[in-house]
């Protein structure tokens, strides 16, 4: 059993109906945990995605020969069996929710992207660190994981709130490899992510639902042309510049069929760069 964790950066702002209407603020509203109300993408969403694009990928591979794709895809669809299951048959990969890591919103001092302790103990720190690592953040404060001015920070504005620095005994945040968070970001890709801070859990909950892309739309009568009378309506998407993280297991005693479905799984990702995930892709969401 192989344990990879994947990292996606939102090109576009995603959209995971939680389905169907309801009163508020917002008509469509998205997926989200229960215990915190922080939006997430569900596994089965992911799985989904992964899946179409695997099957595409091992059945129009132009470089693959008869005796690995079969005669019309035979044997790419039941590799495809194997790896994500059937209704009678469990498969041998395991797809996790996706949740947020690094969450952008914008201040005075330009985006911020914000996150908790636990996110980053859960999905950066090494485990030395976590075993160390014992304070806790406090509602109206914030620690910087990283900032790429030297100049030091008393307070972080992000919109409604203004949070008071604390980096007591939590060190003074690096800008160079010895900082953990710039190493993770530089490996990712991620440079641009030049200012990040920890808040706690509660403030993580509201900072994101408050920070959420929300946009509006009218139904367009086709035979007018114009919008349709008591038919507009909102929806809500997390948005661009979001960095999702989640976990993804392959189960199986045999090593080269191992490869074979991570080898699979990488060459889907590319796909959803293009195709994306979710729904409203026809508007423009759902690359990652």
């Amino acid at each position: 059993m192989d344990t990879y964790k994947n990292f996606f950066l939102c090109l576009d702002p995603v959209h995971i109906g939680s389905g169907g209407y309801r009163l508020g603020a917002v008509d469509n509203t998205i997926v989200r945990e229960p215990a915190t109300g922080v939006p997430k993408i569900p596994g089965t969403s992911l799985a989904g995605a992964i899946r179409a694009y695997v099957t595409y990928r091992l059945e129009h591979d132009t470089n693959s020969d008869v005796e690995k794709t079969g005669d019309n895809g035979k044997t790419a669809g039941q590799k495809i069996n194997r790896y994500f299951g059937t209704t009678e048959m469990q498969g041998m990969i395991r797809v996790y929710d996706a949740q947020i890591l690094l969450f952008p919103v914008p201040s005075s001092n330009g985006t911020i992207w914000i996150t908790t302790q636990r996110l980053l103990d859960e999905w950066i720190n090494r485990e030395d660190r976590v075993e160390q690592e014992s304070k806790m953040i406090k509602d109206g404060y914030a620690y910087i994981a990283r900032w790429s001015s030297n100049k030091p920070k008393k307070s972080v504005d992000l919109g409604w709130v203004l949070l008071k620095v604390d980096n007591e005994d939590k060190g003074t945040p690096q800008s160079d490899e010895k900082n953990e968070v710039v190493e993770f970001l530089t490996s990712c890709g991620l440079g641009f992510v030049d200012k990040v801070i920890c808040v706690s859990e509660r403030m993580f909950s509201n900072l994101v639902n408050d920070n959420l892309e929300v946009r509006t739309s009218v139904k367009i009568d086709y035979k007018t042309g114009a919008a349709e009378e008591k038919l507009l309506f909102t929806y809500e998407a997390i948005p661009r510049g979001t960095v999702l993280a989640f976990e993804l297991i392959i189960d199986s005693s045999d090593e080269d069929e191992r490869k074979g479905a991570l080898q699979a799984i990488e060459g889907a990702f590319e796909y959803l760069e293009f195709l994306g995930v979710g729904g409203m892709s026809t508007r423009g969401f759902g690359r990652v």
